[in-house]
Formats: structure tokens, sequence, C-alpha cells
């Protein structure tokens, strides 16, 4: 019966979905979708052979644009962003959701950090419902979805203190929102990588965003990441560091 509601559920968020882009879901659409069976993970031959870099694990950093070609190509349908630093890395979310939306697919960030920053770049209005209210019955799902002012990406807030990714709120809006959209950005606090495990399944890929350009620069959080079993990792530089320095080719300001 659970299964049946969350089909449902995200059947009629397909349609929401579908409404507010005033197009169809592109869910697989020009993708080369691998065998069910087959491993999920984002690895180099899924980048096209135009890509000016592919995003190998753990032994480069790229572009939320190469990134975006990947999954062009690839299964991964969540993506569970950790930040690196305190800086421009706690934005790479929206960076990426942004960038995804882009490129013609739908695609929705679950900010599970607590904070405020992400709420504050998508210009969602302070008070607006999110997780919480969803989870206290003040709010149903379809309320709690908003769409990010400067792109095309929606965003489900947490509001209140951050939520258990392994909650049964959560847990819902992770699957109603996998039957409707591309793609699915987490949001997740690095200092709660020990709740990585319950978002983890064969079609998820961690992206570790940040302000370096070299893999050195992530060398501590892929430490504590692989401590706990987690060795398939991406690193992503944040577009606000590169225009720092040299604006990255396509790259929008």
């Amino acid at each position: 019966m659970m299964g049946a509601g969350i089909h449902a559920l995200g059947a009629s968020l397909s349609d929401f979905v579908a409404r507010g882009l005033a197009r169809p879901s592109a869910r697989f659409a020009n993708r080369t979708v691998p065998s069910r069976t087959a491993s999920a993970a984002l690895m180099p031959h899924d980048i096209p052979a135009d890509a000016p870099a592919a995003p190998r694990h753990g032994d480069e950093v790229v572009t939320s644009r190469e990134l975006v070609m990947a999954l062009h190509r690839s299964a991964i349908g969540r993506l569970v962003m950790l930040s690196a630093d305190g800086g421009e890395g706690g934005l790479g979310g929206v960076e990426l959701g942004r960038a995804i939306a882009r490129a013609g697919m739908s695609c929705i960030l679950i900010d599970l950090t607590g904070e405020e920053r992400i709420a504050a770049e998508t210009g969602i209005a302070p008070g607006s419902p999110g997780l919480h209210e969803f989870a206290e019955n003040l709010a149903p799902l379809g309320e709690i979805i908003h769409r990010d002012s400067r792109g095309g990406c929606h965003v489900v807030l947490a509001t209140g203190a951050a939520p258990e990714p392994d909650s049964p709120d959560v847990t819902l809006v992770l699957a109603a929102c996998a039957e409707a959209y591309d793609c699915t950005i987490v949001a997740l606090d690095a200092r709660r990588m020990d709740d990585l495990p319950s978002l983890l399944d064969e079609e998820t890929a961690i992206v570790v965003a940040g302000q370096a350009a070299t893999p050195d620069g992530y060398a501590t959080i892929a430490g504590d990441l692989r401590a706990l079993g987690v060795d398939d990792l991406i690193f992503m530089q944040c577009a606000a560091t590169r225009r720092a320095g040299r604006r990255a080719p396509d790259q929008p300001d």
C-alpha cells in the first residue's frame, strides 16, 4: 500500500512539475540508461566526447556544467551535496540545480542543512512552509515546493531544525520527488555525514562542493567520508570561486 501511495503522490507531483515548467517531464530523455542490474555510478565514460573534462571519481575537480553532461548519460537520479568549506561550497546545490534546469531537466533541491543560506540565495520568502510544516500536517507537499527566483530549479526548505534524513516524512518526500523529477539534489551538512547511509542507493552519487580547484583541497572531507566506507566521490568547484580567478568557458555569471 505504501508503494502505491508513493506512486500516486509522485504521479500527482509530476503533473505539478509539468505545469510549473510548462512542458512534460524530460525524465530519461536523451539518456543512455544502463540495465537496472548494472552499477549506476557516474563514471568517466558517461561524459560526452566533447566534454571539457571527465569527472573521474576523486582524481580531479569538475564544474557544474561537466557534471550535468555526465548526468545526461547516467542513471543517477539523486545527488547528495556536501560542502567542503563554510563558504561558496554551501551553495553548490543551488548552482548545480540551476545548471541541471538550464540543461532541460526537471530538478528539485531538498535542503536538509537547517540553515537559511539556500533560502536566501534562491529568493524564497521568510516564513515559507517547508519540511517542518509538511511533517506537522500544516502544509501539503505541493505547498512546500518553491521556485528558485533566479533559476528553473524547485526547492524544498528544511524550516526549523534540520530534519533527520531517515525520518518517514523525508523518506516520503524523496520517494515522491524521485517519481516526478529527473534529478533530486539533497543538500546535507557535512557535519552530519554519519546520516549518509539512509540517503544512498544504486542511483545516488555524492558530490563534494567547495572552493578548491584541485583534489588536495578536498582531502579532509574526502578522508572523513572514506573512513565511513564511502569511496566514490565527485569534487565540484563552485562557480563564484572560479569567477574570482578565471571564468570557466560557458559558465554564466
